[in-house]
């Protein structure tokens, strides 16, 4: 195996168990709610993340063997690629129209079986990135547009949104860059970015500062945290 080779799968390898170690973290905060729901952001993360992980598996088992780049994996890649897109959109639909719940499952199934029928049916990769590449840029940056106008309101103060505007930006560059960089001495770069886009949401989203603000207003002042809740 050359040299080129050994790094891309090196890279990937990285990329699958940071994303897998930031997934189980997150999943496990969901799991230590008093009260869950699915839209939650660490549950919502956390699915994304173990996409994110299962792609680069995907991307990695063709560079040491073990399966070979045809149309079918592409399609699978697509597939994973929209498990990750739905809990998100999930998730935009709750912050954004919560008064129009009875419209969200609509809304989710209805992108979830444009996005499976594409991925599925899509004659071509040209074709399938066409017809899912803009909503997933549109619900990335909804998604970055939400966090921004949630950090300079001071609302959702249990993240830190700045970081997850830093995550967004990551994981866009990450998919955009992938393919120009692939066959360049800078093959790395995306691996790097989703590494940066699953640190900066596992922090973002467990929001440390937080935590300790919190517990030294109830060590304080137990009556102006419920107020502050």
């Amino acid at each position: 195996m050359q040299q080129g080779t050994e790094l891309v799968v090196l890279s990937g390898v990285l990329t699958i168990l940071l994303s897998s170690i930031m997934s189980v973290f997150l999943g496990r905060k969901w799991y230590k709610q008093e009260v869950r729901l699915m839209t939650d952001l660490p549950l919502v993360f956390a699915i994304s993340g173990i996409c994110q992980a299962v792609n680069s598996l995907i991307l990695t088992l063709p560079n040491i063997g073990l399966l070979e780049l045809t149309l079918e994996l592409f399609r699978l890649r697509s597939l994973v690629i929209g498990g990750a897109i739905v809990p998100i959109l999930g998730a935009i639909l709750q912050i954004w129209t919560p008064s129009y719940q009875k419209y969200h499952t609509r809304t989710v199934i209805l992108l979830t079986m444009y996005w499976f029928s594409i991925a599925l049916l899509g004659p071509s990769e040209a074709i399938i990135m066409i017809l899912t590449i803009p909503i997933l840029l549109v619900i990335s940056f909804t998604m970055m547009i939400t966090f921004i106008i949630t950090w300079k309101t001071g609302r959702l103060k249990e993240v830190r949104s700045e970081l997850l505007i830093a995550a967004v930006l990551f994981m866009i560059a990450s998919q955009i860059l992938r393919v120009p960089f692939m066959s360049t001495s800078l093959f790395y770069i995306p691996d790097l970015l989703i590494v940066a886009t699953m640190f900066c949401m596992a922090v973002g989203i467990a929001n440390p500062w937080y935590s300790r603000e919190t517990k030294s207003l109830r060590k304080e002042s137990p009556q102006m945290v419920q107020i502050a809740e």
